[in-house]
C-alpha cells in the first residue's frame, strides 16, 4: 500500500503503433525526471527480443552488464537492494535495462520458451527493490493486452499513451481510451501525448483528450540543448508531473502480488535457522537405516527446538510446519514431497529453483513452493538417483529414473538448461488402477471396450497402445497385463522401471544408460534379444521408441503371441508410420514392402488414447490390422470417440461408439460363442 502523499514513481510509455516516437520520449523523459528531482531512475525497455533504442543510440553495447532477459532467468527471488547496482549499469544516472541484446553477436532470438506471464514475478521483484531504494522507474512498453502489459498498465502512477496526426494514429488512440475505461476507473493518471507535431503541416496542433500534451518535433538525438521545442516540451511535461502523489488503489482492484508477509519471512527465517542447527548437529555415520535416520534426524530436531524456542506467529503451529519442513528436506525431496504425498498431483515439473508447476486433475498451476538456489535443486536430483544408482554432471547433463514408489522422474542440468536445473516427475497411482476405475470412474473405456480388450489379451493378440505424451498409455498397458494368465511366463523391457504388474511369472529387465562410470549401455534392443533367450510366453515392452522396434515385430511373429508395447503417435495411422520409421533406424536395408508385411503381420490391434482439453484422458480409437493391400496397411476401426459438445467450463462431452465393424477373429468364432461377442459391436442406432 502506498502511503499517503508518496510521489509517483512509475512512468509507463506505451502505444498500438511503433514508428510514433515511443521510445525516444521515454529515454528524454527519463533525463529530464532525474535532471529536475536528482533522483536516479531505472530506463526499462520491454521491447521483446527487439533491438533496443537506447542501447544502440547511445552505443552502449559494451557497457552493460546485465538485460532484463538475464535478470529473468537467473535467481531474481533473492535480489536485493544492493544487488541492483552489481547486477545492472548505471549511466549518468540511469539504469538502462533493454530486454535482450546488449552483447555483441548475441542473438535477439530467445534461447529459452518464452512466455509473456513469465515476466510478471520477477517484475513484481523489480518494482519491490526500486520502491525500497526511492528510484524512479520509466517502462518503454509496447502495447498488448497480454498478461504483462496490462500488469504493468494497472501498476503505472502515471501512464502516456503516445500517438501522431497520421492516420490511422487518432483512431487507435481512442480506442485505447475506451479500453482503460474498462481496465480502470483510474483515469487521472492518464495522458495522451501527440508526437511529431508540425504547426506547419495544416492539422490542428489541439487534441480531443482530456489530458493532452503537443509534442513538436525536434531534434531526437539530442538531450541537451533547452532551445530544442521538444526538449523544452518534455520539461514542462516533467514539471507537470513531478508534483503529482500516487493514486491508493481501491480494495476490489488490489493487483496480486508475490511479496511475503512478515509472519511468512519470519517462519522461513526461524526454519533455516533450525536447519542449520540440525545439519551441523548430526553424525555423519554409514549403513544406517532408514528408520535409524529418522530416529537420529527427529531427536536432532527436538534438540534444536531446545536450544532455539521458535517464535509465536499467530494461526500457525510453528513446531509442527518446522518438523515436517525439516523431514521433507533432510530425509524426503525438500519442497516437492508435500506434492510426492498428494494422491491428486499427477505430475511434477521443476523449472529452476524459483518455479515449481504441478498437474492437478488435469490442470497444471503454478505453486507458491521454491527451492533455495539452484543447488538446493540439484541436490533434490542426487537424491532421487543415489537409489537407483544414476548419476547427472556437465559429461551426462541429464537422466531418467524413478522414485521409491515407481514414479518416473527426468532430470536435466545447466549448460543444457538455460533455466537452472529442471526436474519432471510423473507420479503413479499408488492403489493399481484397475478396468473398472477406467470404465466407471474415468471414463477412459465404456464397459463394451473394456470387455473387448480383456477377450484380445485372453486370445493373445499383440497389442500396441499408441498416444502423447500423458495420455495415459502406460496406465492402460498396466490395465492389459491383469488379464494375463497367471500360467504364462512374461518378460517387461523398460527404460526406466515404472510397470506395476502384478503377475506371478514375471521378469523384470531394466536398459541402462551411457554414464561416466566404466559401465557398457545396456540398449532396450539390447534386452529385446535377451529376453527371446529367456522362454517368455510374452513379451512387454514399456516404449518402442527406437531400433528395438525392429526385434519386437519379430518376437511378435516367432511365438510369442499376445506381447504389448506402446509408442508415441497421434493416430493409428500415424502409430503404423512411426512403427515403419523406427524399424528402419535398425539399420537392416529392407524394402518397404517387406516392413510393412512384418508390421501387418504381427501386430493385430492398434490403441489411440489422448489426453483432451479439459485434462481428461481417452481412448479415441481401437482398430484391427487385418492386412495389406498394394503396400498399404489395411486398418479397420472398431471404436472410435465421437465429441459431442464442450461446456462453458471448457468440459469435454462425447462417448466412445462402435463403428459397426467385427473384427476378423470374433466373426471366425463358432457359434453362439461369436454370437454373443458381436454383440459388443453394434451401434446403438440398430439396437432396438
Amino acid at each position: 500500500m502506498e502511503k499517503p502523499g508518496e510521489k509517483v514513481s512509475v512512468f509507463v510509455f506505451t502505444s498500438f503503433q511503433g514508428g510514433v516516437g515511443k521510445s525516444t520520449i521515454a529515454y528524454k523523459f527519463a533525463k529530464h525526471y532525474q535532471k529536475r528531482t536528482g533522483k536516479r531512475g531505472v530506463l526499462l525497455e520491454y521491447n521483446r527480443l527487439s533491438p533496443s533504442f537506447t542501447v544502440e543510440s547511445l552505443n552502449l553495447k559494451d557497457r552493460l552488464k546485465s538485460s532484463f532477459m538475464d535478470f529473468m532467468i537467473s535467481n531474481w527471488s533473492g535480489f536485493r537492494e544492493e544487488d541492483l547496482q552489481r547486477f545492472f549499469t548505471e549511466v549518468d544516472g540511469l539504469f538502462p535495462i533493454p530486454f535482450t541484446g546488449i552483447r555483441a553477436q548475441e542473438t535477439l532470438y530467445p534461447y529459452f520458451n518464452f512466455i509473456d506471464s513469465d515476466s510478471i514475478p520477477p517484475m513484481e521483484r523489480l518494482l519491490n527493490v526500486i520502491s525500497k531504494t526511492d528510484l524512479f522507474l520509466v517502462i518503454d512498453l509496447p502495447l498488448s493486452f497480454s498478461p504483462f502489459p496490462i500488469f504493468m498498465l494497472k501498476n503505472a502512477d502515471v501512464l502516456f499513451y503516445i500517438y501522431t496526426n497520421q492516420s490511422p494514429s487518432p483512431s487507435f488512440a481512442s480506442r485505447f481510451e475506451w479500453e482503460w475505461k474498462r481496465l480502470s476507473d483510474n483515469k487521472e493518471n492518464l495522458y495522451f501525448l501527440k508526437n511529431l507535431n508540425d504547426p506547419d503541416s495544416g492539422k490542428s496542433a489541439l487534441g480531443f483528450f482530456k489530458n493532452e500534451t503537443v509534442l513538436p518535433i525536434g531534434n531526437l538525438f539530442s538531450d541537451s540543448s533547452q532551445d530544442d521545442p521538444l526538449e523544452r516540451a518534455l520539461s514542462d511535461l516533467v514539471i507537470r508531473v513531478s508534483g503529482l502523489t500516487k493514486i491508493p488503489k481501491k480494495a476490489d482492484e488490489k493487483i496480486e502480488t508475490r511479496l511475503v508477509p512478515k509472519s511468512q519471512q519470519a517462519l522461513w527465517d526461524y526454519q533455516r535457522l533450525v536447519r542449520t542447527e540440525v545439519v551441523g548437529s548430526m553424525e555423519k555415520k554409514f549403513g544406517l537405516t532408514d528408520e535409524d535416520l529418522k530416529r537420529n534426524v527427529e531427536k536432532s530436531i527436538e534438540n534444536a527446538f531446545q536450544k532455539h524456542p521458535p517464535p509465536t506467529i499467530n494461526g500457525c503451529d510453528v513446531k509442527a510446519e518446522t518438523r515436517k519442513f525439516l523431514s521433507d528436506e533432510i530425509l524426503g525431496l525438500g519442497p516437492l514431497e508435500e506434492f510426492i504425498r498428494d494422491p491428486e498431483v499427477d505430475e511434477i515439473m521443476v523449472n529452476g529453483p524459483n518455479k515449481i508447476f504441478i498437474e492437478k486433475r488435469g490442470k497444471l498451476q503454478l505453486t507458491g513452493k521454491v527451492f533455495n538456489n539452484s543447488d538446493h535443486v540439484k541436490a533434490v536430483i542426487d537424491r532421487i538417483l543415489m537409489p537407483v544408482g544414476r548419476t547427472v554432471n556437465e559429461r551426462t547433463p541429464f537422466v531418467d529414473a524413478r522414485l521409491v514408489d515407481g514414479s518416473r522422474a527426468h532430470a536435466i542440468i545447466p549448460p543444457l538448461s538455460l533455466t537452472g536445473p529442471m526436474i519432471t516427475i510423473r507420479k503413479f497411482a499408488r492403489i493399481p488402477i484397475t478396468l473398472e476405475d477406467l470404465t466407471c470412474q474415468l471414463g477412459t473405456l465404456t464397459p463394451q471396450v473394456g470387455e473387448f480388450l480383456k477377450l484380445c489379451v485372453k486370445l493373445r493378440k499383440n497389442i500396441i497402445v499408441s498416444g502423447g505424451a500423458s495420455s495415459g498409455k502406460t496406465t492402460l498397458l498396466n490395465v492389459l497385463s491383469t488379464f494375463i494368465s497367471p500360467t504364462e511366463r512374461v518378460i517387461s523391457i523398460e527404460d526406466s522401471a515404472e510397470l506395476k504388474l502384478n503377475l506371478e511369472n514375471l521378469g523384470r529387465l531394466e536398459a541402462r544408460q551411457q554414464g561416466t562410470e566404466a559401465k557398457n549401455q545396456v540398449t532396450i534392443r539390447d534386452l529385446v534379444r535377451n529376453a527371446l533367450r529367456m522362454r517368455p510366453d510374452r513379451i512387454i515392452v514399456g516404449e518402442c521408441r527406437g531400433d528395438e522396434a525392429l526385434d519386437m515385430l519379430q518376437a511378435m511373429n516367432t511365438g510369442h503371441d499376445g506381447s504389448l508395447t506402446t509408442l508415441h503417435a497421434n493416430s493409428t495411422r500415424d502409430a503404423l508410420a512411426r512403427l515403419e520409421t523406427m524399424v528402419l533406424m535398425a539399420g537392416v536395408d529392407l524394402p518397404l514392402r517387406a516392413i510393412r508385411e512384418q508390421i501387418a503381420s504381427s501386430v493385430n490391434i492398434v490403441i489411440q488414447t489422448a489426453r483432451l482439453s479439459d485434462g481428461s484422458r481417452k481412448l479415441i480409437e481401437l482398430a484391427e490390422i487385418i492386412g495389406i493391400e498394394d503396400l498399404n496397411i489395411l486398418v479397420k476401426p472398431v471404436f472410435c470417440f465421437e465429441k459431442k459438445w464442450i461446456n462453458e467450463e471448457g468440459r469435454v462431452f462425447g462417448e466412445i461408439i462402435p463403428t459397426g465393424y467385427i473384427p476378423s477373429f470374433i466373426r471366425s468364432m463358432p457359434g453362439e460363442i461369436g454370437e454373443s461377442y458381436s454383440k459388443l459391436f453394434i451401434p446403438k442406432q440398430v439396437t432396438i
